[in-house]
Formats: C-alpha cells, sequence, structure tokens
C-alpha cells in the first residue's frame, strides 16, 4: 500500500468515527486529504490558440491532462452542461443568452463545432428530459422543444413561473436556479437561494418538488442559503446538493456543506449551520435582526442532522458530480466530483478548483475524505484568478469536463491515463487491534495490537476533525506476535480521540476518551 492509501485508510476512519460521536453545537469538518498533485501544462489545441494566453499551468494527480475543449464564438459565462438525447455536450451561455451544442464526433477531445442550440434563454442550468430542452432563468423555467429535429430547440413554452415575484427585489441576489429530473419517481426538483445574506425570507431559501410536468409544486427542504449544485446520484437515485454559506463571520464561519436533500428536512440557514452551530448574531444588523431566537426557531436547529462533508468556509461550491462510468480510475468511481468558484468574503483567498469527495460506497452519506483534485487557477492569495469553475460533467469514457464563467471562459476536458488509478486498500495483513486501556483515561493509557511479521510500527492521537495532536510513535520496530504501546495523555484536553496505528502496509483506528 502506497502512502496516499495509508493516510486515505486512516482519514476514512476518522471521519466515520467522527461522524458517528459528532455532537450538535459542532462543526465536524471533513478530514482533508493533502494529496500530491503535478503541474501539468494546459494544452491549447491549435484552432484556439490566440483566444488564451499560452503557459498555463494546472495540478492534477499524476497521469491526468488538461485541455481546451472548446473557448470562442458566443461562449460567455458558461455556466452548467449536460448531456444531450443525440450525446452531445450542452452548455448554457448566459452571456449569451444562448445554449450551445459542442458535438465531438470523433471523440479527440476536442469540440468539432459550437452549435447555437436556443436562443433567448438567459439561464444558469440546462437539463434534458423525455427530448426536451429546460433552462432554468432566475424567475422561470422554461420548456424548449426541437419541433423539425434540426438540431435547434426554436419552440419555448413556460414550464414554472413566478419562482421569485418579488417587485422590491426581482433577482433576489442569489439569482441561479438548479432543475433535477427524477424519471424513476417522477418528480422535478428546483433550488432557489435567499434573497439576502441572512434574513427571515419567505418562499426562499429552498427546494422545491415538482411533478414531472411541472404541477403540484410544493416545499421539500429549506433552510438552505443558496444550492448552486444539485444531482441525483446516478445509482441511487438520492438527491444531493451543494449550500454557498453566509457572509460576514469571518474566514473560517461558516463551513460550506454537501450533503442529502432530504424530503422535509431543515439545513439551518439563517439561524445556524455545520451541526447545530448557531450563527453570531453580533456580527451585523442583518444578524441582529433575526432575534430574538423563538421556541420554535430553536426546535427546527434541532431537526438539523450532521451533514454529509463539511469543507472550507467561502469556498462558493458549483456543480457536483458523480462519475458514472467505470472509465473512471478506480480510485475516482465511488465519490463525487465538487467545483469551487471562490468567494470575495475570504482573506487570503482560497477556492477556485474542483476537489474529490472519497465514499466507501454509493450507498455512504458520509465522506471519508476531501481532496484537492484540479488547483491552479488561482494565482494568488489576494484574490487574483485567471478562471472560476462552475460546471461539471463526465461522460462514459472517463473524461471530467469543467466550465469557467469568468476571467476566461471556456470548458476544459480533464482526461486520466492508465497510470491515474489510486491503488485500492482490498488486501488485509492480519493485523489487529485491541482497545485502549485504561478507557476514559486520565494519565498513561496502553494500546495492544498483534503482527502477522515483523514489522515498523508508527502511531499517532487525531482529534475528531482528522487533526493529529499527539505523535506517539514513529517507525518502532516490533517482532511478529502480541506488542503495546504505552503512552501519556495528561497533556491533552478531555474529549474524545482518534488512535491510529500503521505497521506499513495497513492502518488500524480505534476512538477513545480523556477525561480530567
Amino acid at each position: 500500500m502506497n502512502a496516499r492509501r495509508i493516510l486515505t485508510s486512516t482519514l476514512a476512519a476518522v471521519a466515520t468515527l467522527a461522524s458517528a460521536y459528532a455532537q450538535p453545537g459542532t462543526i465536524p469538518m471533513t478530514p482533508h486529504l493533502d494529496a500530491p498533485l503535478v503541474a501539468t501544462q494546459l494544452v491549447v489545441p491549435e484552432k484556439f490558440q490566440g483566444l488564451i494566453e499560452p503557459g498555463h499551468t494546472l495540478y492534477l494527480p499524476a497521469g491526468w491532462t488538461a485541455k481546451v475543449f472548446y473557448m470562442g464564438g458566443s461562449l460567455n459565462a458558461p455556466r452548467f452542461m449536460t448531456w444531450g438525447p443525440n450525446g452531445d455536450l450542452y452548455v448554457s451561455s448566459p452571456g449569451s443568452s444562448q445554449v450551445l451544442a459542442l458535438p465531438d464526433r470523433n471523440h479527440d477531445g476536442i469540440a468539432d463545432t459550437a452549435i447555437v442550440a436556443a436562443t433567448g434563454v438567459s439561464g444558469h442550468d440546462v437539463r434534458f428530459y423525455n427530448g426536451a430542452m429546460y433552462v432554468a432563468e432566475t424567475n422561470r423555467v422554461v420548456k424548449l422543444t426541437d419541433t423539425d429535429a434540426d438540431g435547434i430547440y426554436e419552440t419555448h413554452v413556460d414550464f414554472i413561473t413566478g419562482i421569485t415575484d418579488d417587485a422590491a427585489n426581482p433577482t433576489g441576489g442569489h439569482s441561479t436556479r438548479t432543475i433535477v429530473f427524477d424519471s424513476v419517481n417522477q418528480k422535478m426538483y428546483l433550488s432557489i437561494g435567499s434573497s439576502c445574506n441572512v434574513c427571515r425570507d419567505e418562499g426562499r431559501a429552498r427546494i422545491e418538488q415538482f411533478n414531472i410536468d411541472g404541477t403540484g409544486g410544493r416545499l421539500y427542504a429549506d433552510g438552505i442559503r443558496n444550492a448552486v449544485g444539485m444531482t441525483l446520484h446516478p445509482r441511487t437515485g438520492r438527491l444531493w446538493a451543494t449550500n454557498n454559506g453566509n457572509d460576514m463571520l469571518g474566514n473560517d464561519l461558516p463551513a460550506e456543506w454537501i450533503d442529502l436533500v432530504r424530503d422535509g428536512g431543515f439545513y439551518g440557514w439563517p439561524f445556524a449551520h455545520s451541526y447545530q452551530y448557531y450563527n453570531d448574531f453580533t456580527r451585523g444588523a442583518d444578524y441582529q435582526a433575526l432575534l430574538p431566537i423563538t421556541a420554535a426557531d430553536s426546535a427546527r436547529v434541532r431537526t438539523m442532522v450532521s451533514p454529509g462533508a463539511l469543507v472550507q468556509a467561502h469556498s462558493a461550491l458549483m456543480a457536483i458530480e458523480f462519475p458514472n462510468s467505470d472509465a473512471f480510475p478506480e480510485g475516482y468511481r465511488r465519490g463525487a466530483f465538487i467545483a469551487s468558484r471562490g468567494s470575495w468574503n475570504r482573506n487570503p483567498q482560497t477556492g477556485s478548483k474542483i476537489m474529490y469527495l472519497d465514499f466507501d460506497g454509493d450507498n455512504d452519506t458520509v465522506a471519508n475524505t476531501v481532496s484537492d483534485f484540479l488547483t491552479g487557477f488561482l494565482l494568488d492569495s489576494a484574490g487574483n484568478r485567471w478562471a472560476r469553475p462552475v460546471g461539471l460533467a463526465s461522460d462514459n469514457r472517463g473524461n471530467l469536463y469543467v466550465s469557467s464563467d469568468a476571467n476566461t471562459n471556456f470548458v476544459l476536458v480533464i482526461s486520466p491515463s492508465a497510470a491515474s488509478s489510486v491503488p485500492s486498500d482490498a488486501e488485509t495483513s492480519g493485523f489487529t487491534l485491541g482497545a485502549a486501556y485504561p478507557n476514559p483515561s486520565r494519565g498513561e493509557t496502553t494500546v495492544r495490537f498483534t503482527l502477522p511479521r515483523p514489522s515498523t510500527v508508527s502511531m499517532r492521537v487525531l482529534d475528531l476533525l482528522g487533526k493529529e495532536v499527539m505523535t506517539v510513535a514513529r517507525d518502532r520496530h516490533f517482532e511478529a506476535g502480541e506488542g503495546s504501546i504505552t503512552f501519556d495523555v495528561r497533556n491533552l484536553p478531555s474529549g474524545t480521540y482518534i488512535y491510529s496505528i500503521s505497521d506499513g502496509t495497513t492502518v488500524r483506528t480505534d476512538r477513545m476518551q480523556v477525561v480530567r
């Protein structure tokens, strides 16, 4: 097993235990895996040269490449992408009030051309259902049909209207709308962002559910400030979303969440975030205007569950994409890619990258780790960027497509090679770990283990966020058979900790309590 898999196994165990023992009023951040990335020159095909400054360097896992798939023409502020019934990639281009089709019929990783498939629609999201195109604008969802089968969707009808009928604030601050069609359950979902940073919003900050024909709209989940990214898991059919958290609470609050969207679920906004962690109501007039917090408000906050993942505050999470193909390298089949556009409300700036959430499998709802997958768009800590990732799409050949809507407008294709796979942790070494004793502990604690062969053992203690708080042993040699390590916890504050032991090939973890 390589070092990455050892670290991944450790953090996965930390995440599982942290989720199991997370307490209300906490921020159970998803452990960050510092995965190695290598400098990769952006490939600019000849047809796009002169449209982008040469020499851009991106950072990807070893074996992956990045190439401009399309740029130029009427591609203006491209947002979300989807696959059409003809197999072409479609991208919303709200800056030109169009939807473009980007065919790649020879599969060379370069769009053959750009076809203006729809005009007169200025929406963030585009989807297809039963052959029709749907575009989500701020105040309506438009249904478009191609009546003469020429590839142009020329017939427009309103599908859903009156999304934000607010004469005083017609765009509502958060103007993007995202739609998802669930063909199995014959439902459609629509995300509607809040009209403010924090306020007691009416009819906003929610996800609504409709019948597949656009009728029967109802509140599905709320307390969701701005779910820009939303998708169905391709194998479980569960609805997932990303959220953009509120501003003006400092660099590191609130953590951005990625989670299942549950029918009737409340996700905290505007009162709380993370796992029932209340906002600081002294941080400005909009926060103070929420007071007093009523018994009904508190009761709603108590219904919040610990999210599937929590990542860096002010990342401005955009699209979420679960790959649906075994063509992706093994280490990237069971998780989700997340686009981070980057927010203004952080100093130093972060974001403007693609992250990867690792899960145990399709039915797992708590991410083991989050790691950077594609970086290099952010030029410095002051917030200068040459691109801002927004949309994601994946194909059945193992490629990931990324759109940027600002600074540079493009669609990139990110492709793996045979060397890109992350080795699996299928083997077991026979290395077993016993319980810490005494547990809870106030002083010295002993952990016993059994080794099937002579091994070099390392041991660490981590908190529930995955941060190392103590190095107990490093590369200590033990013979085969039973072994033990005794260490002192008197310098640790009271709480729950994870102890992690590696024999060089396998990591074993368990929890312990420290009391004072």
